[in-house]
């Protein structure tokens, strides 16, 4: 009985190749599926089972503790005098405090009539004057009114991600959360061959004008938000001051909820879609 042949060297180097080109192929579309912008950075820690035990009136705390996510229990003496809560690790310093904020966050109470912030009432006719002229209807996503060079969402976010001036045009910061696709829902302008081209469609459809003003409950009182809040969740995109609309800025943009204060309308915040938007993480713009 006579043994088998061992293949040819050539039949085997070709066999070698095609399984080392198979599990490089199969690597790198693995990685390829993972490592993109829809991951979430944040690292949750893990949970800790062991219970720390150190005596509440001693000021000796075990290093252990203090590395882990638990406050040290402390007397109540020495309450007043420990930092604790989501700012306790902030300290400020002279390139972190702006001045201007600060000043103007200071009159919202203390307002000593030398910087009050007062919109004005033909700037607001204005900006609700070129809001419309992007919009099919009040309430429909704006087209973009500049040249699209780049279609992709990084591109957008660059400049409308948190807002910024660009020259002397403003870059809006967006109304809603990221979504990946932002062509989508705004059209951008026809290409310059085609600019000047008319195109009517004809439309029998007509939406509610724009507001202007909002209904209060009695005089001085926080007004109701005139529009619904679909996909306008971050005010400061139009009140946010610099970046935001001449005439519809407002005194106190630092404050953080702005529903606290504000009521929604019950005529006009009728949302059919039950689930919430399925925002995705921002991207980390900056040097």
């Amino acid at each position: 009985m006579s043994q088998a042949e061992s293949p040819p060297p050539v039949r085997r180097s070709a066999a070698v190749m095609l399984v080392f080109v198979v599990t490089i192929s199969v690597v790198g579309y693995l990685v390829g599926i993972s490592d993109n912008f829809l991951r979430s950075t944040a690292v949750v820690p893990p949970l800790e089972t062991s219970v720390h035990q150190h005596d509440a009136s001693s000021a000796d705390v075990s290093a252990e503790v203090l590395a882990s996510d638990a406050i040290p229990a402390v007397a109540y003496s020495g309450m007043r005098r420990r930092e604790t809560g989501p700012t306790s690790a902030w300290k400020p310093t002279l390139n972190r405090i702006l001045s201007d904020t600060d000043y103007h966050r200071c009159i919202t109470c203390h307002n000593p009539h030398t910087s009050e912030i007062m919109p004005s009432e033909e700037e607001k006719r204005r900006s609700l004057a070129v809001r419309a002229t992007r919009r099919a209807f009040n309430g429909a996503p704006p087209v973009i009114p500049h040249a699209v060079e780049r279609t992709d969402d990084a591109a957008c976010y660059a400049c409308h991600g948190e807002g910024a001036l660009v020259g002397d045009r403003v870059a809006n910061r967006m109304s809603h959360g990221l979504l990946v696709n932002c062509l989508q829902c705004h059209a951008a302008p026809p290409p310059k061959p085609f600019a000047n081209v008319e195109a009517k469609v004809a439309n029998g459809f007509s939406g509610l004008p724009a507001p202007v003003s909002a209904e209060r409950a009695y005089p001085d009182a926080p007004p109701v938000i005139p529009h619904s809040t679909w996909m306008r969740d971050r005010c400061l995109s139009c009140h946010g001051g610099v970046a935001g609309w001449p005439g519809l800025e407002v005194s106190h943009r630092w404050r953080t909820n702005c529903l606290q204060c504000h009521a929604t309308s019950a005529t006009l915040e009728q949302s059919v879609v039950s689930d919430p938007v399925g925002y995705v993480p921002e991207f980390a713009v900056g040097p």
